[in-house]
């Protein structure tokens, strides 16, 4: 039931007992009648246009802490082995500020970090290995290469040679030829065939001068010089004849020489063995063998060691709160032998010695900041002490996000946060709280009405504009800057005019 209906049922209960109450009138009496007030029309405010500063800000409570601060946690549950600071210990970047039972873990990682170093050990001793066998089929490789290049040169050489030497047979050959030795052995014939003839003849003379005493001696002479003449002719014709002969040998013989220095010529030109290039060509395929680099495995047995011991690492490093930074603890709340859950922040580390707010905000108000604006601060201790300074870092997304040393200990940083430029002397303590001003635009000299002499209508706005002379009358208005005291009128009305509120 509500409150306007229990009102309402009480309301008629008690005119019930009032009525059960009273005593019955007489008919002889009639009740005096109650005079009605006059009703009194009250006055509508009225305001006037006016020029002036026309500020847009927004207000909120901040509280001091450090620039550089971190909330750290386990990132696992788990038993407390060991807190190993307190609040106002002073830590470095690095050192292990408490840690779980994690005995076990330890020596895995330890047996990991060993199974790590022997599959380097492995891989660089194949890499070294590689490395020799790579050296020795290069020098293998270039001995190969030397004696098929000095193959060619003899071959080059040797071609050179066969072909000089062919020329020589097939001129020696072609002289050969050239030579006639037939005529001289037809010549030779002609002349003892004559000498025959002469012969026979002075052989008849000879026979018929032993009958006649007388010309005996010149017949005798005559055929003696006959049988000279024979022999002579004889011995050309034999002469000749066997120069013929030897002729025909030489020519055989040429002809035989011009035919070997072809085939030497050829086997020349037929290359080097084959075997030398084979030999190049497998000391290559063993170069580019080695050169590729040792067994994949080697690499992927060290790659498997180390992810096995990143992973072992970080579940250690997930067992232990690791200072982010070099500064102060400022709380600690956390104690060996206790249960802690993961994730919950137990030790804050902070730099104490650089401060600034800290404020919470909400989305309506982040909405209208951005970074870099400027910001008026004054102390609840110190209200009469204003500083100055300006919106450093939004939460992620209406700004830069978390800063560096949140985002370290995985902590979002949803908070605004303000620098200040100037202390003016003032000392601050973590915690203490300050209201911050933050001015979203500004104007000066503009023509502003306060609020609530603005009208809507549909998302129109008007005003109503009184003349001297006393008439009212609408006009639409353009805004542009809206605080809590004061908006900005761009468009529509004049200094000096007088509008009448609602």
């Amino acid at each position: 039931m509500s409150k306007r209906l229990v009102l309402v049922v009480a309301s008629l209960l008690v005119v019930m007992l009032v009525s059960a109450c009273t005593p019955p009138m007489t008919q002889q009496e009639e009740p005096t009648p109650t005079p009605l007030p006059t009703p009194v029309v009250p006055d509508k405010p009225v305001y006037q246009v006016k020029k002036g500063e026309v500020i847009n800000s927004v207000d909120f409570l901040c509280r001091v802490a450090p620039v550089k601060e971190a909330d750290l946690f386990f990132k696992v549950s788990g038993r407390v082995s060991s807190v190993k600071v307190e609040k106002g210990s002073k830590v470095k970047a690095g050192d292990i500020l408490a840690e779980l039972e994690i005995k076990d873990l330890q020596n895995q990682t330890q047996a990991a970090q060993v199974d790590l170093e022997k599959a380097q050990l492995a891989l660089e001793q194949a890499k070294s290995a590689n490395d020799d066998a790579l050296a020795n089929a290069q020098r293998n490789l270039e001995i190969e290469q030397i004696k098929l290049q000095e193959a060619i040169k003899q071959q080059e050489f040797a071609v050179q040679q066969a072909q000089l030497e062919l020329n020589t047979a097939e001129l020696n050959l072609q002289q050969a030829q050239n030579q006639d030795s037939g005529l001289a052995l037809r010549e030779a014939q002609a002349n003892l065939d004559k000498a025959r003839i002469a012969l026979n003849q002075a052989q008849i003379a000879y026979t018929e001068a032993q009958n006649n005493p007388d010309g005996s001696n010149a017949a005798a002479e005559a055929y003696q010089k006959a049988v000279i003449d024979y022999n002579l002719a004889q011995a050309q014709y034999e002469a000749a004849q066997k120069a013929a002969n030897d002729r025909d040998y030489n020519l055989a013989q040429l002809q035989n020489a011009v035919a070997k220095a072809k085939l030497d010529l050829a086997q020349a030109q037929a290359g080097v063995d084959p075997l030398l290039q084979k030999n190049v060509e497998a000391a290559q395929r063993e170069v580019d063998r080695l050169s590729r680099g040792v067994d994949p495995v080697y690499q992927k047995n060290v790659e498997t060691a180390q992810l096995a011991l990143e992973r072992l690492t970080q579940q250690v490093d997930s067992a232990r709160i690791i200072a982010p930074f070099d500064g102060e603890v400022l709380g600690v709340l956390v104690f060996e032998g206790r249960d802690v859950d993961a994730y919950k922040p137990v030790i804050v580390v902070a730099q104490p010695d650089q401060l600034e707010l800290s404020c919470d905000l909400t989305s309506s108000v982040l909405e209208k900041l951005a970074e870099g604006m400027q910001a008026n601060i004054v102390f609840s201790d110190a209200p009469g002490q204003a500083l100055t300074g300006a919106v450093r870092q939004l939460p992620y997304p209406y700004g830069a996000g978390s800063n560096n040393s949140q985002a370290a200990s995985g902590v979002e940083d949803k908070s605004t946060r303000i620098s200040i430029a100037d202390l003016k002397g003032m000392k601050l303590e973590i915690g203490q709280l300050a209201k911050t001003n933050v001015v979203l635009e500004k104007k000066d000299n503009a023509l502003y009405l306060p609020p609530e002499a603005i009208r809507t209508f549909e998302g129109r706005r008007f005003v109503v504009v009184q003349d001297p002379d006393g008439k009212q009358h609408r006009v639409d208005v353009k805004v542009g800057i809206v605080s809590q005291d004061r908006v900005e009128i761009t468009d529509g009305l004049q200094e000096g005019q007088v509008v009448v509120g609602p």
